[in-house]
């Protein structure tokens, strides 16, 4: 019986220690969840410290960590609860939280190695102010479990101590063993708060024991109470028993309301701890009672309000915390209000104004929350606020730069069109409106002779010059290069007109001096009339600029009154449908490329194949359309460049399969104006015919004189390097310019063609014949091989054999047919 007994007591021992180890890991989870709040609040307070002296990434990558570490210590928390594990499983889920401390303090511990800012004192002390508020912070939390505040202190301690013990210098070892001084004082404390946890939950275990046993001793009275009639020579027996019993009772209850005093003195702490929390964190915090009395204000408040917290202390929220409608200037009514009869509700108001005691204002966003007791109801409020003054003011500057030019100040080409939209959709019946779109002329002049700089100052100067004119209910805005838009509000026709001609005058009559040059400007100007059957913002913007376009093809320097059947007009708007055609063509592959044959006079033509590709188009309806249609809106909308990048991809894409079986070819490919004058198109063409592995040598491109002689020197660049390649050239249309001549000898070409126009006519016109034989000699003298274009009949063949020239070319001759892997074999004139 004696064994059983002892049994019996390991037993009850066993299930006691268990369940006071259980009580402890509750205990753990209950305090989670404020801490987690705090974890992430103070990781987010050291990133925004060190955000410019540690890497960005670093930063980052640790506050992700954090996040992602407490938000699945998080849900271990909310899992134990619902599980409400038995005393049993505790004990897995007390070393789960552990280690999920660990993981934590690991984390915080790299923190206190890698943010360490060597040249920052600080940075380090608020560093180690921060990891000091994290180890107390888990004094609080982890105390009531054996070891976890050590688990947890010991690693982020750790890293920060070898990052100051390593500096070797006094001030630093100064610094570590005061640290580590702080860390021992705290963990004493933790185990002493340990320990009182436990003598806590124990006194809960013996009340609970106690209640059992005068419950068993209730069932003995009543026992005893029976037996008395029977057992009288017991009566002394049981009263002394129950004088013992009343002393054990009297000794628990003293033991209890020791403990009692103890709880009370531990709540307090942790009530002084939380102030500290309050005073230490980066915004302003108020708390009031259910009545909206201040009970307290931290550090940030008392410096934001003006107000100390002794004196603020039970004053009405709204005597001290006033704050008023940034817009309308108006009082706000108290912030409490909702929160205090809504406990599940907070309020924030992004941006008021604070008028603090001095009556100074700043501007603040702030946020209310209530405080509720365990019964949910509402027994107070904390409010929260910020200064955002430098916010808002940086948030108005960059309004500001988002919607005017930086050049001029002007109003940009957004903002302007948003202005435009919002006038044209509430125009009404009688309001009429005008818009003026403005171009300089002779802009480009100035800004290439004298460098962006003067172009930048003319704009300036020109601004202020149509400032000058125009009302104060007027917009103008710069919409982009050298061009202006103005809106002219309530304003007729006739008076815009005169508007527009008093602009035109101003800058006509301006002379913008610049170091030791004069020049004088003048500005084409679109006028169209806003009414309320107006199309709308792109319709408005493509009428005024049309007008101005036509202002500038009539002369420039004018004012154009748009028209709807103006035929100048009618042909830009033409060309600008062509614009979303052609792209469209671009992008779905419409493009092809024909081939016609040049031919060769003699019988000495040493090239197996000879020819020129010609561009053609496919409609919507698969039919073929001529370049004559569609490339003169591509040169005018800057779509020139990537119809020529086209063209060599595919040019030289075709001729890979088609050099593999010929030896002896030329493949003449024309070249725009556009794409001689980019910079970065001569490394293309290099890099396709890399990529091609495509022969230089049976590649010959062709240039009308105007555009070589447009900008000779970079022409010469062009030509010389891909003729250091082995490519050819030749000069397209030779004989339509004045100075061909005066520059032939400059430029290394291989071909010279001869203008149609002048080939057309030698038949009948003895000018040009005799220019045609002049340049055929001249060409030959040179070395080079001609090509006379517009053959269209035998006589002019045989005149043309006549007179010498190499090659001719035309639809009679042969036909321009699709290009493909395989061709005829080449022609000479003689079987034509």
């Amino acid at each position: 019986m004696l064994d059983n007994h002892n049994e019996d007591s390991q037993f009850q021992q066993s299930n006691y220690s268990a369940a006071l180890l259980a009580e402890q890991i509750k205990l753990l989870h209950q305090q989670a969840t404020s801490a987690f709040l705090g974890t992430l609040f103070i990781a987010l307070a050291l990133v925004l410290v060190f955000w410019d002296y540690v890497p960005k990434s670093w930063l980052l990558g640790w506050l992700t960590t954090v996040c992602l570490l407490t938000f699945v210590r998080f849900l271990l928390v909310r899992a134990y609860f619902r599980k409400n594990p038995s005393v049993a499983e505790s004990a897995a889920w007390g070393r789960l939280f552990v280690l999920g401390v660990f993981l934590s303090s690991v984390v915080w511990s790299i923190a206190g190695g890698i943010f360490f800012v060597e040249d920052s004192a600080v940075h380090q002390l608020f560093l180690a102010f921060l990891l000091g508020g994290m180890i107390a912070g888990a004094m609080s939390t982890l105390s009531s479990y054996k070891n976890a505040f050590l688990v947890f202190s010991v690693p982020v301690i750790f890293p920060y101590l070898y990052q100051v013990v390593t500096h070797e210098s006094d001030t630093y070892i100064a610094i570590a063993c005061t640290y580590l001084l702080f860390i021992i004082l705290i963990g004493k404390i933790s185990r002493q708060l340990h320990y009182t946890i436990i003598d806590a939950l124990k006194f809960r275990f013996d009340n609970f024991d106690l209640l059992n046993r005068l419950l068993r001793a209730k069932d003995y009275l009543n026992a005893m109470n029976q037996e008395l009639q029977t057992q009288i020579a017991e009566k002394d027996l049981t009263q002394k028993a129950l004088q013992d019993a009343k002393e054990q009772l009297e000794q628990r209850v003293a033991e209890r309301t020791e403990a009692l005093a103890l709880s009370n003195e531990i709540l307090h702490q942790e009530k002084e701890l939380f102030q500290v929390t309050l005073a230490s964190i980066g915004d302003a915090v108020i708390t009031t009672d259910s009545l909206g009395k201040i009970t307290y204000l931290n550090p940030i408040a008392e410096l934001f309000t003006g107000w100390r917290n002794s004196d603020a202390h039970g004053a009405s929220l709204q005597d001290i915390f006033r704050i008023k409608d940034v817009t309308t200037q108006v009082l706000i009514e108290n912030p409490l209000t909702d929160c205090l009869n809504k406990s599940d509700k907070s309020g924030r108001n992004q941006e008021c104004l604070l008028v603090q005691k001095d009556k100074q204002e700043c501007i603040i966003d702030y946020s209310v929350a209530p405080i509720l007791n365990h019964k949910k109801d509402v027994i107070g409020a904390v409010l929260t606020f910020r200064d955002v003054t430098e916010q808002r003011k940086l948030t108005q500057k960059l309004a500001y730069q988002a919607a005017h030019d930086s050049l001029t100040g002007l109003l940009n080409r957004d903002e302007f069109e948003n202005r435009l939209n919002k006038i044209l959709t509430s125009t009404r019946k009688h309001d009429i409106h005008a818009l003026l779109y403005l171009d300089l002329d002779q802009f480009k002049v100035i800004n290439d002779t004298c460098g962006h700089n003067a172009g930048d100052e003319l704009l300036r100067q020109v601004t202020a010059l149509l400032h000058s004119k125009l009302r104060a209910r007027d917009t103008l805005a710069r919409l982009g290069g050298d061009e202006f838009g103005i809106i002219l509000e309530h304003c007729p026709k006739n008076e815009a007109v005169q508007v527009a001609n008093a602009l035109r005058e101003l800058v006509q009559n301006f002379r913008f001096q610049w170091q030791d040059k004069t020049f004088t400007i003048g500005v084409s100007i679109g006028l169209f009339p806003i009414t309320h059957n107006n199309e709308g913002l792109v319709s408005a913007l493509s009428a005024a600029d049309s007008a101005c376009f036509a202002a500038k093809d009539r002369g420039r320097n004018r004012v154009h009154i748009y028209q709807s059947d103006d035929n100048v007009l009618q042909k830009r708007s033409g060309e600008m449908q062509w614009l979303p055609r052609i792209q469209k063509a671009i992008a779905n592959q419409r493009l092809c490329l024909y081939f016609q044959p040049i031919i060769a006079i003699s019988n000495k033509n040493e090239l197996e194949e000879h020819g020129e590709f010609l561009l053609r188009l496919r409609g919507e309806h698969n039919q073929l359309i001529f370049p004559g249609s569609f490339l003169p809106s591509a040169e005018r909308y800057d779509q020139m460049l990537a119809i020529d990048r086209w063209v060599i991809e595919e040019s030289l894409k075709l001729l890979k399969t088609r050099s593999q079986r010929r030896s002896k070819n030329m493949y003449a490919i024309n070249l725009s104006a556009h794409a001689l004058g980019n910079e970065d198109f001569l490394d293309f063409v290099v890099e396709n015919l890399k990529i091609h592995n495509s022969d230089p040598s049976s590649i010959c491109f062709e240039i009308t004189e105007n555009v070589a002689l447009a900008d000779l020197q970079h022409v010469m660049k062009f030509i010389s390097t891909l003729k250091a390649l082995g490519c050819h050239f030749s000069m397209d249309d030779f004989g339509s310019g004045l100075s061909s001549f005066g520059y032939l000898k400059n430029i290394p070409l291989d071909y010279l063609k001869i203008d149609g126009q002048l080939v057309k006519g030698i038949l009948s016109d003895p000018v040009d014949r005799a220019m045609v034989e002049s340049i055929n000699h001249i060409g030959h003298v040179m070395g080079l091989k001609t090509i006379a274009e517009w053959v269209e009949n035998a006589e002019t063949l045989k005149l043309l054999e006549e007179i010498g020239v190499d090659y001719v070319q035309g639809y009679e001759l042969a036909t321009p047919y699709l290009f493909r892997s395989e061709s005829a074999k080449p022609l000479k004139a003689a079987e034509k």
